[in-house]
């Protein structure tokens, strides 16, 4: 049987069969603003929540500015368990394969438990960075099979263009192939206003719903509505 690993998001665990397949990596693929930080906070909270070690990786953010993000939204739990079960590592530079090779596997090392959060957030720089579609699979292949060892994770790509169309672009086809579960958040413009949806593209080893939900994101964090139509 299929071990599974509570999101901790409202409303997403329905549409997937009771949450993330545990030892996994999920790429969680959306345009700007659509909720792929918040996404994966909210995933990490539920880990501290449990006592789990949680890691976030930014390739952007710093912690002062993720601490105060956290603080907006009342997650409390990150300052708590700052440099003990929570452990903020901010990437800087350009070297990202030697990161992501060398230095990630060290940091989750000598932190090991018997089941890890990890957040990557996001890993647009380094597909900008690999564009050699031969090492760039070698090194996510590398990098995937290191994140599974040491438990679920996480890892966001940004998405550029048309917000209204759905299709995933070529560029990131790496990633996406790579990946145990993909999940689009995509926000579709309709009537004068913006709607938020996921929509679950890919999940190996589960079964889950097909279609598109419509979420929300308030002072609590993310609601996803299963029954409801997008529009």
């Amino acid at each position: 049987m299929v071990e599974k690993v509570k999101s901790g998001i409202n409303g997403f665990d329905a549409i997937v069969n009771g949450g993330f397949v545990k030892n996994s990596v999920v790429t969680v693929y959306g345009s700007p603003g659509a909720g792929k930080s918040i996404f994966c906070t909210e995933f990490l909270r539920e880990g501290l929540r449990n006592n789990e070690k949680v890691f976030y990786i930014s390739m952007e953010q710093d912690i002062d500015s993720f601490l105060e993000q956290c603080d907006s939204f009342g997650f409390t739990e990150f300052k708590e368990n700052l440099n003990s079960n929570f452990i903020f590592t901010r990437m800087s530079g350009h070297d990202f394969k030697n990161f992501l090779s060398i230095e990630l596997p060290k940091i989750l090392e000598t932190r090991k438990e018997k089941h890890a959060r990890i957040v990557i957030d996001p890993l647009t720089p380094l597909l900008w960075e690999i564009k050699d579609p031969s090492l760039q699979r070698n090194v996510l292949t590398e990098t995937f099979n290191m994140l599974r060892k040491f438990g679920t994770a996480l890892v966001t790509i940004e998405r550029y263009g048309d917000i209204n169309r759905m299709e995933l672009s070529e560029d990131i086809a790496i990633p996406i192939y790579l990946s145990d579960m993909v999940i689009l958040l995509s926000m579709v413009f309709n009537q004068n206003f913006y709607q938020k949806a996921i929509a679950i593209v890919k999940m190996r080893f589960s079964s889950h719903s097909t279609g598109m939900h419509p979420f929300d994101i308030g002072n609590g964090g993310i609601s996803i509505f299963q029954d409801q139509p997008v529009f």
